[in-house]
């Protein structure tokens, strides 16, 4: 008699079991599908879908700040005493004068970063004098309104070398007379960024 109601007992219970799984399996709502901008680890490591992962667009002058951080660094943070002079970064060819407006550009952004590092910096484009015109006030030249002579005793230069992502940049510190190479840096721009910025790598030739 007992055993018959042990039985019974675990007849009943395994089916309410049975019925509570089916009643959960037709009120429980269905999984939501993933929504469309989550990627899941596997796909190259990407968590967003290719529209939305942004180009590269770092700002030319951060190249420049990189560039002075490594002079910088590798004056071991003891800047010469006599102001630096920057040039136009030139071509890696066989004449060492053609720059560009990257060239340019790099320069007069080396001049910033490299003065708020507590680099002297010298501005060998000032002129004598301040002209006053009614286009406007100026103290900057390229021509006959400059010193003759620099007494400048180093000088920031650099090459720009193209390859197939983008310009290669070095720079260094020179001492003009010993040139003994006090300082370098180095970085890599790529082409997305000249692209945005204008900085096109074309040739401008000096005269």
């Amino acid at each position: 008699m007992k055993l018959a109601v042990v039985c019974s007992a675990v007849v009943l219970l395994s089916g309410c079991q049975f019925q509570s799984a089916d009643m959960v399996s037709q009120t429980s709502p269905p999984a939501e599908p993933l929504p469309e901008h989550v990627i899941l680890p596997g796909n190259s490591g990407n968590y967003l879908p290719a529209a939305t992962v942004r180009a590269n667009t770092k700002p030319l002058t951060d190249y420049a700040a990189d560039l002075a951080l490594q002079l910088m660094m590798s004056m071991h943070y003891t800047p010469p005493q006599q102001a630096v002079a920057i040039s136009s970064l030139v071509w890696f060819d066989h004449q060492l004068t053609n720059s560009n407006a990257l060239g340019n550009q790099l320069a007069e952004h080396l001049y910033v970063h490299l003065q708020r590092l507590g680099v002297p910096v010298a501005d060998i484009k000032v002129g004598r004098q301040i002209r006053v015109t009614p286009q406007g006030d100026f103290a900057l030249s390229r021509g006959r309104y400059l010193d003759p002579a620099q007494d400048v005793r180093y000088v920031l230069t650099g090459t720009l070398l193209q390859d197939a992502g983008g310009t290669v940049v070095n720079v260094r510190v020179v001492h003009v007379q010993h040139k003994t190479v006090i300082a370098t840096g180095q970085v890599h721009i790529p082409d997305a960024v000249l692209s945005q910025t204008g900085a096109n790598v074309q040739y401008i030739a000096s005269p």
